[in-house]
């Protein structure tokens, strides 16, 4: 499916399109606080496959239109396409877009123009232009099905007092934010009683207490069923208490005295030294590597650099997912699970 967010001028501009792809697609037409709209209503559109924005529909601009779209990507997977034709800095735009990453940018002036852009952004590959070409280590597509969850999520009666996991990473964006939350959402699920604490200098929680318009309680904020700290102590007592202790150059105290570690890293061939040697400053610390979306072909080469501890993780665009990664989040908290709750 595909969900355009546009403005009366350009509302047809998708349409050609759309027929010749056969995509179905859900137009939203008016003025649109896309800040809003990501926290509030756009997951009664997450099987969306392209999310089109048309930029002069949208309340935000400059800075607050980019951070608006960096909240989508840190919660869902769609492909963002941003229509700037007609916009009045578009250079400046595009810069800022490029920056986080979007690249799918529609800047046509004429009507043609911008149809070409759109069919390019909408094609199976999308906009090249703008990407900086990298090696890619694609697994075959039968080797990256996994077996579907059950649908049933079971809570358990859990035996755990102020638990605390650490969750760092060899280098920037090698997942440790998605992964913290993607632990404490996966223990919130199934009925643990659960904190997040940001000790990095990231500031991503802040970004996500201003989209998400979060009120304190107390020393604390609480985001689908997790609560939040910006402090590095917790208000009172949890069952778990999740660390994002961002990118870690040596270990930190917090690190070192958690109950349990883990790692997250990237082993393509030109990242493995950096985890290497983040794994090497943790010493004799026992730590849980855990290897993002690695590719099938390197997988049992990963295992043998690694060991047999090696987690291979599942990308994942969904802070709050409930159900990725479950193999790894289940043995590591195995020991605190007291038996079922059924209600």
């Amino acid at each position: 499916m595909l969900l355009y967010l546009t403005s009366n001028q350009k509302s047809n501009l998708i349409d050609p399109a759309v027929r010749n792809m056969t995509l179905p697609a859900k137009k939203l037409v008016g003025r649109f606080s896309l800040k809003s709209f990501v926290t509030k209503d756009m997951r009664n559109y997450a099987n969306a496959k392209f999310f089109v924005v048309d930029a002069a529909c949208i309340e935000e601009s400059g800075n607050d239109f980019t951070l608006a779209l960096q909240s989508f990507q840190m919660m869902f997977s769609a492909r963002i396409i941003v229509i700037l034709s007609g916009y009045e800095d578009v250079n400046g735009e595009v810069q800022r877009l490029l920056s986080i990453g979007v690249v799918n940018l529609v800047t046509g002036e004429t009507m043609e123009d911008a149809l070409d852009e759109l069919t390019e952004a909408l094609s199976e590959d999308g906009m090249q232009r703008y990407v900086v070409k990298a090696p890619v280590y694609e697994q075959p597509a039968t080797q990256r099905e996994k077996a579907p969850e059950p649908d049933e999520i079971i809570p358990y009666r859990w035996n755990a007092r102020n638990i605390r996991i650490a969750v760092a990473g060899s280098q920037r964006r090698s997942g440790v934010t998605v992964t913290a939350f993607n632990l404490a959402s996966w223990l919130a699920a199934r009925g643990a009683e659960v904190a997040y604490i940001e000790v990095n200098q990231n500031r991503h929680l802040q970004l996500l207490l201003n989209i998400y318009e979060a009120a304190p309680d107390g020393e604390h904020y609480t985001i689908d069923g997790i609560d939040c700290y910006l402090t590095n102590e917790p208000d009172k007592a949890y069952q778990f208490i999740i660390y994002d202790c961002g990118v870690m150059q040596t270990p930190t105290s917090i690190f070192r005295d958690a109950d349990h570690r883990l790692l997250c890293g990237s082993v393509l061939p030109y990242e493995i030294p950096v985890f290497h040697k983040a794994l090497s400053e943790c010493g004799s610390l026992e730590v849980r590597p855990v290897a993002i979306c690695v590719p099938q072909e390197i997988q049992e080469y990963c295992t043998e650099l690694f060991g047999e501890d090696v987690q291979i993780a599942a990308a994942s665009h969904d802070l709050f997912a409930k159900r990725v990664n479950g193999q790894i989040y289940r043995p590591l908290v195995e020991k605190y699970i007291a038996g079922e709750k059924r209600l």
